[in-house]
């Protein structure tokens, strides 16, 4: 937990051996603190503890001016940019020890570095500049994809600090995000969706390939391709929740083959999509009200103009009838009496 000390903030501390000092462990700690007043600026402090319980500084580093390298599981190094490069090498108590000294101290040189870079650019960063003022989108977006990386790797990480940092950045910036969890392996078999299909009036199930990891929105335009239900008339109900595009069907508890969903489909009028959306977007499935049976076929669209007083899917599409697994009613009909609400 981080402790503040007038502008300074001590984000951890940990008991440490160091080499070459003779030092015991016991009363040697390595302090990492941030100062709260200047962005990026943060001291690593080795303190030694006498007998008489006082703690005093052996040396402060700037994690500007320093390297700092993982070896092992227990031990890390540290060596200084500049002349006479003097190496530290810290042993931890425990490996889960280092692992967590690790984690906030790697992510805070990240932080100073990048702090650095930008305050006192290179000979590299100042062509970059020179390049962004005839391109300044170029060296914007640039930079804005690194701060969302860096959120990324701060987030994995658990660095809370780090985190907010970021994102406070980005926010600052009013950048458009699109943020989700990466898909876990397992996201990747694809699995056996059994989905309910239903209208004001009938009913039937079909069995969809999906990745558990897709969203609503991509599930919409997959029923789209393979069914031409147009993705404004569909509405999917998942664990008794109505299902929002930009989620996956994995946050609804989609995982394994035979999983439910509920696909719900609106009248055209009702889901505002008119006579030419209709038509640009393929809808070609407004058919007179026929019996359902295995042997319908395609029954020809009308070649006149569509009537407002039909629904944008009169009948079930006859791919849909011949791939169906559950009971089927005997028509795909859309009321009139339905069809004017």
């Amino acid at each position: 937990m981080a402790v503040s000390s007038g502008c300074s903030t001590v984000l951890m501390s940990v008991r440490v051996s160091v080499r070459p000092l003779s030092v015991g462990s016991d009363s040697l700690r390595l302090q990492l603190s941030m100062n709260a007043n200047r962005a990026g600026l943060f001291t690593l402090t080795l303190r030694h503890t006498d007998r008489g319980g006082r703690s005093v500084s052996l040396a402060e580093f700037d994690l500007r001016s320093v390297k700092y390298e993982i070896k092992s599981a227990r031990s890390h190094e540290m060596r200084l940019n500049k002349p006479p490069h003097d190496c530290l090498t810290f042993t931890f108590r425990s490996e889960q020890e280092a692992q967590e000294w690790g984690t906030v101290m790697m992510s805070s040189l990240r932080e100073s570095h990048r702090v650095a870079n930008i305050s006192h650019p290179s000979d590299d960063g100042e062509q970059n500049m020179k390049c962004g003022e005839r391109n300044p989108s170029v060296l914007s977006l640039s930079m804005k994809e690194e701060l969302c990386l860096e959120l990324s790797r701060a987030i994995e990480a658990g660095d809370t600090h780090a985190a907010v940092h970021y994102a406070t950045d980005l926010a600052k910036q009013q950048i458009t995000l699109s943020i989700q969890p990466a898909p876990r392996d397992t996201d990747d078999t694809e699995i056996s969706l059994a989905v309910v299909v239903e209208d004001a009036s009938s009913s039937c199930c079909v069995t969809v390939k999906v990745l558990p990891h897709v969203t609503i929105a991509s599930l919409k335009q997959q029923m789209f391709v393979e069914y031409g239900f147009h993705p404004r008339v569909q509405r999917w109900v998942i664990a008794q929740c109505l299902c929002s595009d930009g989620r996956s069907l994995a946050s609804y508890g989609i995982y394994r083959d035979g999983d439910t969903a509920f696909l719900y489909l609106l009248s055209a009028r009702h889901a505002c999509l008119g006579q030419q959306q209709q038509q640009e977007n393929g809808v070609s499935m407004l058919t007179a009200a026929a019996p359902l049976n295995a042997t319908l076929g395609p029954t020809p669209a009308p070649s006149g103009p569509v009537s407002h007083d039909w629904r944008g899917y009169s009948t079930l599409p006859p791919r849909l009838s011949h791939s169906s697994t559950g009971p089927i009613r005997q028509r795909w009909v859309w009321p009139r009496e339905t069809q004017r609400q």
